[in-house]
């Protein structure tokens, strides 16, 4: 909670200001996200939505990272409590790799994964988000494209975001710049 308020009172955020990590790191920390998923699913058996910041590069926690998470979980909170949805249970997770959470919730898979999709297009931080709803039945991720939404745009040029990130036509520097500027034009306004 201290360093929350730090970054809160802060007012310039970094996304260079944490540990590098490690390919190895990383692809544990996602069979770590798949084994925490299960686990809930085992208690919980609801759709889950699993949320995770889009932060390229080695660096993965940070003063930017840590507010822009807590943005995105009072996002998702505000759009529950609008909708009248309960959360049944909520963990979150705090790692170098980056900090995640899951929340299961009992409601119709389909109509939650469109209303978080409504969070990552309507929110001015929300292309920085990564919220996933998985199905409790098959658990797998819901696609954007099964509700005709168009792929995230590139974070510095606006175009297709995995056409860029294919072709690495933007460097990591560039893209960390585009994510600070809109955490700072958020914040300052």
């Amino acid at each position: 909670m201290l360093l929350l308020n730090i970054i809160m009172n802060n007012p310039t955020l970094r996304f260079d200001d944490g540990i590098n990590i490690t390919l190895e790191q990383m692809l544990i920390a996602k069979e770590n996200r798949v084994n925490n998923q299960q686990q809930v699913f085992e208690q919980y058996p609801y759709p889950l939505i699993s949320l995770s910041l889009v932060i390229p590069g080695p660096i993965k926690k940070s003063s930017g990272t840590v507010f822009l998470f807590n943005e995105a979980v009072q996002a998702i909170h505000q759009m529950l409590n609008q909708h009248n949805i309960s959360i049944i249970h909520e963990k979150f997770y705090e790692s170098i790799t980056g900090d995640e959470a899951l929340l299961s919730i009992d409601y119709n898979v389909d109509i939650l994964k469109q209303l978080c999709i409504k969070i990552e297009e309507r929110h001015f931080l929300g292309r920085l988000w990564d919220i996933d709803v998985i199905d409790p039945i098959t658990q797998k991720s819901i696609s954007r494209s099964k509700f005709e939404h168009h792929s995230r745009q590139c974070l510095v040029c606006h175009d297709n975001a995995k056409i860029c990130g294919r072709s690495k036509r933007h460097s990591i520097k560039e893209i960390l710049s585009a994510i600070a500027n809109k955490v700072n034009d958020y914040r300052n306004n």
